[in-house]
């Protein structure tokens, strides 16, 4: 019987150091597939802020900028000055999708900060954010055509706009 017990004991402690290995080789930042190349995908019903429905082909006429956004997000708060600059300048439609937030902070937020978008994506439960592939916020989507030309994770800034975006205008 004690015989039995150790085995017992002894295989429930190997699967525990077999699945604690596993979680030590879960993929980096670097090794997350990013969406460049592929269409965006579709879904059944868009709602902006105000609870209107969105037309799927407003993300996708010409050049789109999704940028995915949330009140509670620190990161947003430091691009957004950058995202308001470049909303007045470039060739380019900038859309928000508000990510898994509180509806009235999401507006108290754009109404304290300002509002760079023509319009922001309510995602409450993150449904489109999941099809599009976001890992967090802030993400960014350039769309030309409705075809994904580049993926960014993470904070863009003139540094980065420069660097990855610019090449497309």
């Amino acid at each position: 019987m004690k015989r039995l017990l150790f085995l017992i004991f002894l295989g429930f402690f190997a699967g525990f150091i077999y699945f604690f290995s596993l979680s030590l080789s879960k993929p980096k930042l670097s090794d997350i597939t990013l969406q460049e190349g592929k269409m965006l995908p579709s879904i059944q019903e868009l709602v902006d802020l105000n609870g209107d429905i969105i037309d799927e082909r407003s993300l996708s006429n010409g050049k789109v900028l999704l940028n995915v956004w949330a009140s509670w997000c620190i990161t947003c708060l430091v691009e957004h000055p950058f995202l308001s600059k470049l909303s007045k300048g470039e060739d380019l439609i900038i859309i928000g999708i508000n990510y898994k937030d509180d509806l009235s902070k999401a507006k108290n937020y754009l109404d304290e900060n300002g509002d760079p978008y023509k319009f922001s994506i309510f995602d409450y439960k993150g449904y489109y954010a999941l099809k599009l592939g976001v890992t967090g916020a802030p993400e960014t989507f350039l769309v030309i055509d409705g075809k994904i030309v580049k993926h960014r994770i993470g904070e863009i800034n003139q540094k980065v706009w420069n660097d990855e975006f610019k090449v497309f205008f």
